[in-house]
């Protein structure tokens, strides 16, 4: 289960932690622009108080207050819930806010403020607390004084403030968690369907198919798998097929040179029968060894060991040779095969491949041609290539045929005929063309007839020669 949910376990953490650390940068951040606010506003406040003080101290003097009714005035504005004042002399000696000075700890070092002179804040620690402290030089009624303010609510402030914050950011990444987790889960759910897909596949399974539903990326793949499934299904029942038909047309021949055999050892058939026999063993023996060559034709294909080795030699006498070999087809059929040819046209390919295309597409023209009918080949020699027609006037294929004519073990006589044949001798006549580089067609139409066109490099010494 764990590795079924790897990707979803590295997903979810790795946004997760992506979240986390981002929180953390922002509760600092958040932390520290807060913290320097309170201070901001403790200087503010600071300011503001030494406004007050000299305010206070000139109307006091103004109105000739007694020291006692300046004390006790004092002691309302200098003593508030968050903060603590304190005047001390020239000398460092403290003025007012004499009792509660007392109270603090001496550690807070306000001594060293006073002697410094100049305007002063920092923190420090009081016993387990922080306070925040600010000195100032302070001119009152013609005399010097250091005013000093202790805040002693900036540590609770401060650990309210961090509390707000980390209880946010919790709750945050826990919200936050929750939602990657679901996002995360949702995310991966194609992924482990794709899998499941794919095992369904590689047992054979190639009905099986993807539900789709984003247009993301990930629904993209899942179309690919479908379309993949539905390619291998294609292919599987082709293969399928061919084994059947290759099983049959195996069969066929060997069960009548069995009985041909078993009749001639026997003396069923006479003497004057024999050749008649002999014959038809010798076509049904022909059509195993074609049936054999293009299955190792097609094992090379599919190992990608086919080679061909380009010659200069003459195209036009090697249709007429090959013609000539398929005379007793051609006769027995009462088909007519025309060459149309000008001249001699010399090509630089491979003559034995080249020899099992026209050998595989003048078959294939004269299995689907009706009796009586005409075969042309017409020999097209250009500047660079050689075009090669080859034109029957039969049974023709459908627009779906065309789709996969070049296809392995599609038979595309199914919808033609009922005439025999393995599917592979269009395919083997495709990746020969292909390895020549060059290009081949096929233009059908039912009931018309079929042409196959197909290019050749032409060879330009002998063209020149003549």
């Amino acid at each position: 289960m764990f590795k079924r949910r790897g990707m979803f376990v590295k997903l979810f953490f790795t946004y997760l932690i992506i979240l986390f650390l981002s929180f953390i940068f922002i509760g600092l951040a958040v932390n520290a622009f807060v913290q320097n606010e309170i201070i901001n506003r403790y200087h503010n406040a600071f300011e503001h108080q030494q406004e007050q003080l000299m305010s206070f101290f000139d109307l006091a003097d103004d109105e000739e207050w007694e020291e006692s009714v300046v004390e006790s005035s004092l002691e309302l504005s200098m003593n508030q819930e968050d903060r603590m004042i304190f005047l001390f002399d020239s000398s460092g000696n403290i003025t007012y806010n004499t009792s509660l000075f007392e109270q603090i700890d001496m550690d807070l070092k306000i001594d060293e403020l006073i002697l410094s002179g100049e305007n002063t804040s920092k923190r420090v620690h009081d016993n387990e607390h922080v306070v925040y402290l600010m000195s100032a030089p302070l001119t009152l009624l013609s005399e010097d004084h250091t005013m000093v303010m202790v805040f002693h609510e900036f540590d609770s402030e401060s650990k309210q403030i961090r509390y707000i914050i980390n209880t946010t950011l919790l709750i945050a990444i826990i919200i936050a968690g929750v939602i990657i987790f679901f996002t995360s889960r949702k995310m991966t759910s194609p992924l482990r369907e794709m899998n499941d897909s794919a095992l369904q596949f590689a047992k054979g399974n190639f009905s099986h198919r993807v539900k789709i539903k984003t247009k993301d990326e990930i629904g993209q793949l899942g179309e690919t798998f479908n379309y993949m499934a539905k390619e291998l299904g294609s292919i599987d029942q082709m293969r399928k097929d061919f084994v059947a038909n290759v099983s049959h047309d195996l069969r066929s021949p060997l069960t009548s040179i069995k009985g041909f055999l078993g009749a001639l050892m026997d003396g069923t058939i006479s003497g004057d029968q024999q050749y008649k026999y002999f014959s038809i063993m010798k076509k049904e023996t022909e059509r195993l060894m074609k049936l054999v060559n293009d299955l190792l034709d097609m094992a090379r294909l599919e190992a990608d060991q086919m080679q061909v080795h380009p010659v200069s030699y003459n195209l036009t006498e090697q249709l007429r040779l090959t013609v000539a070999k398929m005379e007793p087809t051609i006769t027995q059929q009462q088909i007519e095969i025309e060459l149309l040819a000008d001249k001699d046209v010399y090509v630089v390919a491979d003559p034995n491949r080249i020899d099992q295309v026209l050998i595989n597409l003048l078959q294939n023209a004269v299995q689907f041609s009706n009796e009586n009918s005409k075969i042309e080949v017409i020999i097209e020699s250009g500047i660079e290539e050689v075009t090669v027609h080859i034109r029957d006037y039969g049974l023709g294929m459908s627009e779906e045929d065309l789709k996969h004519v070049w296809e392995r073990f599609y038979k595309k006589e199914k919808a033609r005929s009922t005439k025999g044949g393995t599917g592979i001798g269009l395919s083997i006549v495709k990746h020969i063309i292909d390895l020549h580089k060059t290009s081949i067609s096929v233009k059908s139409e039912m009931n018309k007839g079929t042409t196959v066109t197909f290019t050749l490099p032409i060879d330009q010494k002998k063209e020149n020669d003549f």
